[in-house]
């Protein structure tokens, strides 16, 4: 820049290369800046200088001043520039800028223009004119000189007189500025707009010019602003459509290395090319498409010739790099020291060097392996070491030193509280170095060093830490480790000063030792020293201080054999086994659900079939539908080539489609009933056994045999279904913990089916020895309860006129009341003059007609007609609340109004009952009505109120069904609940058992302890072992038993006596009186002779319970209305009123008792239930469900309580058949039949098969009145065969349905309209087809095996005949109409 002498200088912020260009570009201008030939640089922080060649050059640029400059960055860039570098910017006299002279022309004012704007106005005609006319005004001229840039203003003298000087001068100031206000100059620098502008020459006018400089490719806008704005805005929108964008991804660093070259040449050769860095590694080229594209070329080429190398590193050395701006480190040194710049990147874990010199390269990547370094040093030890505590403080004091400036190294300890410590150091190699010396050095002074000192028995190197103690010798730095095997040692490791000294003092005291091996002999001596006699080898060794080391003889405990286990090995004919109960046992839980049972989900599906084909029965076809052909695949592979025969179990994968893991195909016999019922009993004991050998905790198991195909009667079904679940739960399980049963809701049969499933399990719930069968059992029918706004509502799967209600809502049409229904049994129990009332009744829609209740228990009967009409039914339901309410009553019953015989949908019912409910109830602030019990007889319409209730009351409504009672304890089924490892499961030993062999194997050595004893002197070792002889000696006793005594006790008993001798460490043995004698540790002695007495008095009590269980039998009531017998212990505790800690029942559930109102209260839930007392007869016990009778009381008749579980099962089975109403159910309680009837029911059990046992049957017979005393009194009686028919025989017939027995021909109505039938029980046991000549039953088995009734079809019987009195007994009354 010689040749540039003459400078001018600027401030300005930051301005970019392609800025600082344009600034450039325009000085060079003369017309545009009144420079010409120059060079810009950066001299300083925002101060820029321009050297001119030329010094009339500089002198203009000073003269104009202040500069305006278009830049990309900023618009409108204000260059001020002055003469000197000074930071304080230099003001110019307006004088030199607006002049004012007199002339002879009179007084002229001088103002200093802009050329372009001159040229503007000397070009137009329009702005030209208007400012004559402005200054015409003012009485001036004015003249234009473009050369000099100047303006001259001339004021007439024939005007001086309208105005003074001062505010001509004003004036014309004003006219001038405004000029300069009005119009606007624009230089555009560049090309693509300068071409655009060119092409467009044609947008001049009288308000706009543009000027076009040639050779610097400059034009210049210049007229009144808003053209200029509005041509610069077109110009801009053109320049924008024809540019492009485009993104180059380069690091900064590599871009950095050839910034200067690619600039260079976007000036030189791309001018309209703008660059500017978008974002990190990315560069943005824009400018015309042809200039990007060479552009963005150039960049990668440029790119190209950056040659790099990867120096491998490590995260640490990173890591030094990042904290120590080690990078900038190096970049500093080679752009000071190398022939080309070097840049520094990081790659993952290693180091990239980028330069365009091949030599630069190399040459920086030796200064970098040489000048960094990373060690780790291996430290031994550290642990608590005060050593390598000092260690740190001086490498921190190191650290700091060499860091003082800057970072140089950083140090790092690793793993220092292990025993592998490491020092990391990384930094600079001249540092790191230093600080390694001084770790070396560290290691040196500390190595470790290791010696073995021999020792004479293993248990002084057991216990080696008492002889230092012994010794003295304190602990140190030596790390002591014993070795007690046989050559036993110790092994001294440390620093080597500490070691030498340690193993002198210790071999100089191990010589002087005495030592002596001494053992204490008899049962339990191992415990007591381990146990209460410790403190006496504390005392000893601190009285005669020695050292009294365990020797540790291993002695095999002997084990003790369970007595069970021993007579199952001697195979004793004197000594039954006795099946002994797993260790734990599943709370077994029933559950009667509602659906098919492809819909279920349980470890095990079971499905009948018959001649092997899966699909031959509507459930198997049902689970093939869902289950697909991949079923039938898994089923043929399962079978295979196999011949199934009936009463065979197939198990077959279940697919994913399936809610389970197996399917169990039973292969069952079609039609002939006898054969298929067998069949089916074999199969289902194969299904629960195969359960429990495969550990399936769950099983699917529908009703089998009411479909087309077996043909067995619905309640024969369930009979078997329900026998066979008892019958394998009266024996222990291990993994079966539940039942499922699904029944299929829209069946004709579906709630017969139902109905009966709960009632068999409910009664078997509890066996007659009071023991739990299963814990729960549950139903989706079970009663919901919900509470709505103060209220109790109900839904109820059952007869609505079994309820007792305050109210009873009667659903009619008042016009026929003879068509079976519910409003016949309604009208029929409440009587005829009921029904007259409703005769001439015409209740308005939605209104309710209101009768006395007659006969019926209630207080008051609602009629009602919803018409088949919703909002009828709707308004109804709520005008039943309104009317409870008025009338006082605290409960009403509701049916479902219209569901049944009036054919409306059961959803739609349930919407308007329990919407109309709803309206009733909330808001209206009842003070009477306190339960709601909606009661439906169909399954379907109980599940559609169910749905229903959660939409109507929000799914938030709490529903409640009965759930099961949680136990207290869960007793094992089959046991009490408080004595259930002594009663049923511990039988007792046989009467004279052989108890020698138990001698026998009973371990005859002695149990010993033996000590190594230690000590200065030969006199305190030897005082020393006899006062360890003593002190055992004082602590053991000796006690003895009578054989009678051990010959008592149950299995469970004498295993917990033998486990006693075992664990207590006793000895057991007789004597030569045969006295039973223990000896061994007094508290052990204590304890089995506590236990032989607890079972002496357990023997006792168990007595006097068993007695008093065959004398009288404590009842509660069980959660479905069913009595259930409590356990022998509860059952005592009640008879003898001992009930303050209350009872537990026969599933776990402990209750608190009020025997004054026999009721107990569930402790947990609360529930309350009755109890009841029966007392039984010497040689009878009273059935369970029986009352209690009077002393001398040999008939009972009891009327049954129609909300009774047991009125409701009686009814629902003879309403299966007959439609008449029921009025009355009694129970016959006649001790005498009942005993000759189960006397003759145990005699078929033991004649006949456990398949067919007594075939007991609950089944009808019909009578007139005259005849019913005579029954209940004396039985049935077959001397009267005859009086109706003897088709079948001469005996006394029974109908399988109670249809049947209603004809009147049977039950001879009175002459109210009334009829008799009696439920009977009865023993059918073999049957065989009757005949019309037979008086007994043919022979089965000649010669004397008769059978023990006859039928009237022995394929499908509907009728039993039975020749013996005691083989039937009148178990209920009904009377009906």
């Amino acid at each position: 820049m010689e040749n540039y002498l003459y400078d001018v200088f600027f401030e300005a912020d930051n301005l970019s290369d392609l800025s600082l260009e344009r600034i450039k570009r325009y000085f060079k201008v003369r017309r545009l800046s009144g420079g010409g030939d120059c060079e810009i640089c950066k001299v300083e922080k925002d101060i820029y200088k321009i050297s001119f060649a030329n010094k009339k050059d500089q002198e203009a640029v000073l003269a104009r001043g202040d500069h305006v400059i278009n830049t990309p960055e900023k618009e409108d860039i204000r260059v001020s520039v002055r003469c000197d570098n000074n930071a304080k910017s230099r003001k110019q006299s307006n004088a030199s800028a607006n002049q004012k002279s007199a002339s002879s022309k009179g007084v002229e004012k001088l103002f200093k223009l802009d050329q372009y704007l001159l040229r503007f106005l000397s070009d137009c005609k329009k702005p030209y004119s208007e400012l004559e006319k402005l200054l015409s005004a003012l009485s001036s001229t004015f003249e234009i000189n473009i050369e000099t840039e100047e303006l001259v203003v001339l004021r007439d003298p024939a005007g001086e007189d309208a105005s003074s000087l001062k505010e001509w001068e004003l004036g014309v100031d004003q006219v001038i500025e405004n000029l300069k206000i009005h119009n606007s100059i624009h230089f555009e620098f560049e090309r693509d707009k300068y071409a655009i502008l060119e092409e467009n020459y044609f947008l001049q006018n009288e308000d706009l010019k543009i000027y076009f400089e040639q050779g610097s490719c400059v034009a210049v806008v210049v007229g009144e602003r808003n053209q200029v704005d509005k041509i610069l805005k077109f110009t801009s929108d053109l320049q924008e459509k024809h540019q492009v964008k485009d993104e180059c991804q380069i690091s900064e660093k590599r871009f950095a290395l050839i910034k200067e070259q690619f600039e260079s040449y976007i000036n030189s050769d791309l001018p309209a090319l703008q660059i500017a860095p978008k974002r990190a590694g990315v560069i943005l080229l824009k400018g015309p498409e042809k200039d990007v594209q060479e552009g963005k070329e150039k960049l990668a080429k440029l790119a190209q010739g950056i040659q790099e190398k990867k120096i491998p590193s490590n995260t640490a050395l990173m890591n030094f790099l990042d904290s120590s701006d080690g990078i900038k480190h190096f970049q500093r040194r080679f752009q000071q020291s190398l022939c080309s710049p070097v840049m520094l990147e990081t790659s993952g874990s290693d180091l990239l060097l980028l330069s365009l010199s091949d030599e630069a390269l190399q040459e920086a990547a030796r200064v970098i392996k040489r000048d960094l370094s990373l060690e780790i040093i291996h430290l031994e030890n550290t642990q608590k070491s005060s050593a390598f505590t000092a260690l740190k403080e001086e490498l921190s004091k190191a650290v700091k030193q060499a860091n003082r400036e800057s970072v140089k190294v950083e140090l790092k300890y690793q793993n220092e509280s292990s025993s592998d410590a490491k020092v990391q150091l990384v930094g600079f190699t001249t540092e790191v170095n230093e600080l390694k010396n001084m770790l070396l050095e560290y290691k040196r002074n500390h190595q470790m060093h290791e010696v073995r000192l021999a020792l004479q028995f293993p248990e002084m190197a057991k216990h080696f830490s008492e002889i230092m103690s012994m010794a003295g010798v304190k602990k140190n730095s030596v790390k002591i480790k014993p070795t007690c095997s046989s050559s036993p040692c110790i092994h001294l490791k440390g620093p080597r000063c500490a070691v030498e000294s340690l193993k002198e003092t210790l071999d100089s005291y191990l010589c002087s030792l005495v030592t002596k091996r001494f053992e204490v002999k008899g049962p339990g001596v191992q415990p007591f020293f381990q146990g209460d006699g410790a403190e006496t080898l504390k005392l000893v060794k601190n009285s005669y201080m020695v050292g009294i080391l365990p020797i540790n003889d291993e002695q095999p405990r002997y084990q003790v054999p369970s007595y069970s286990t021993s007579l199952s090995i001697l195979g004793s004919a004197s000594a039954p086994s006795t099946h002994q109960s797993p260790d734990y046992e599943n709370i077994i839980h029933i559950k009667v659900v509602v659906g098919s049972l492809e819909q279920q989900k349980a470890d095990v599906f079971v499905v009948p079939m018959v001649q092997a084909n899966m699909t031959s029965t509507m459930i198997g076809s049902s689970l093939f539908k869902k289950a697909g052909q991949q079923l039938q695949t898994n089923f043929n592979t399962a079978k295979g080539c196999r011949t199934l025969t009936p009463g065979d179990v197939l198990i077959v994968d279940a697919t994913p489609g399936l809610g389970c893991s197996k399917v169990f195909f039973i292969e069952c016999a079609p039609k002939g009933k006898k054969l298929t019922e067998k069949v089916l009993r074999c199969a289902l004991v194969c299904v629960f056994t195969l359960c429990e050998q495969n550990s399936f905790g769950s099983v699917a198991l529908p009703v089998i045999g009411p479909g087309e195909v077996l043909s067995i009667p619905v309640k024969d079904s369930v009979n078997i279904l329900t026998q066979e679940i008892c019958k394998f739960l009266s024996q222990p399980t291990v993994f079966l913990h539940t039942i499922y049963i699904p029944i299929m809701p829209n069946y004709s049969h579906s709630e017969e089916m139902f109905q009966t499933v709960l009632g068999n399990l409910s009664t078997k719930m509890v066996n007659k020895k009071g023991q739990a069968l299963f814990h729960s059992l549950t139903s989706d029918l079970d009663e919901i309860t919900m509470a709505v706004n103060g209220i109790q509502l109900h839904l109820v799967f059952g007869d609505i006129t079994n309820e007792t209600t305050d109210a009873i809502v009667n659903t009619t049409d008042f016009k026929d009341f003879q068509t079976n229904g519910v409003c016949k049994d309604i009208l029929t129990k409440a009587g005829p003059r009921v029904q007259g009332q409703l005769k001439g009744a015409q209740p308005a829609s939605g209104k309710i007609f209101t009768t006395p209740p007659g006969g019926f228990p209630c207080k008051t009967i609602m009629h009602v007609c919803g018409e088949r009409s919703p909002s009828v039914i709707k308004t109804l339901a709520k005008e039943i609340v309104v009317q409870c309410e008025s009338g006082q009553y605290q409960s009403v019953a509701i049916p479902a109004i219209c569901a049944g015989q009036g054919g409306l949908d059961p959803n739609v019912v349930a919407k308007s009952i329990l919407e109309g409910v709803k309206e009733g109830v909330q808001g209206a602030n009842l003070q009477y009505l306190r339960n709601i019990r909606i009661v439906l007889l169909k399954i379907n319409v109980f599940l559609e109120f169910k749905e229903v209730a959660l939409q109507v009351f929000g799914a938030n409504t709490q529903m409640t069904a009965p759930a099961p009672l949680v136990p207290t304890n869960v007793p094992t089924r089959g046991r009490s609940a408080t004595a259930m490892l002594t009663r049923t499961q511990a039988p007792s030993l046989p009467a004279t058992p052989d108890l020698s062999y138990l001698l026998a194997s009973l371990p005859d050595t002695e149990d010993k302890a033996a000590f190594l004893v230690i000590g200065d002197r030969d006199k305190d070792v030897s005082d020393a072992c006899r006062e360890l002889q003593r002190a055992y000696d004082s602590q053991c006793s000796t006690q003895s038993f009578h054989s009678d005594e051990i010959e008592r006790l149950t299995t469970d008993e004498l295993d917990k006596l033998l486990s006693k001798v075992d664990s207590l460490h006793l000895q057991l043995k007789t004597n030569s009186s045969g006295e039973w004698v223990v000896k061994g540790l007094k508290d052990g002695v204590n304890e089995v002779a506590r236990l032989i007495r607890d079972a002496l008095r357990r023997q006792v009590r168990e007595k006097e319970q068993d007695n008093l269980f065959t004398q009288v039998t404590w009842c509660i009531l069980g959660l479905r209305g069913v009595w259930q017998k409590v356990p022998v212990e509860a059952n005592h505790k009640l008879e003898r009123a001992d009930v303050n800690d209350g009872i537990v029942d026969a599933q776990g559930v402990k209750w608190t008792v009020d025997l004054k109102k026999m009721e107990a209260t569930a402790c947990v839930s609360g529930q309350v239930t009755a109890l009841k007392r029966l007392e039984n007869l010497p040689d009878f016990s009273l059935p369970i469900y029986w009352d209690n009778m009077k002393q001398n009381e040999h008939l009972k008749v009891v009327d049954l309580d129609q909300q009774s579980a047991e009125y409701q099962t009686v009814k629902a089975d003879f309403k299966k058949t007959v439609k008449q109403t029921v009025l009355k159910i009694e129970r016959i309680q006649n001790i005498n039949l009942r005993r000759l009837y189960e006397a003759r029911k145990s005699e078929l059990e033991i004649k006949n098969d456990p398949a067919v046992g007594a075939g007991e049957k609950i089944l009808y017979h019909g009578s007139a009145q005259a005849s019913c005393s005579s029954i209940m009194s004396t039985n049935f009686n077959r001397n009267f065969a005859g009086q109706n028919a003897t088709v079948f025989g001469h005996g006394t017939y029974f109908a399988v349905n109670a249809s049947y027995s209603a004809q009147t021909t049977y039950a001879v109505p009175a002459a109210d309209g009334t009829q008799l039938m009696f439920v009977a029980r009865v023993l059918t046991g073999h049957y065989a087809q009757g005949l019309g000549n037979m008086k007994t039953p043919p022979v089965r088995v000649a010669p004397d095996q008769f059978y023990d009734s006859v039928v009237d079809n022995t394929q499908n019987p509907t009728m039993f005949v039975v020749f013996h009195d005691c083989q039937a007994y009148p178990d209920y009354l009904i009377t009906f109409k």
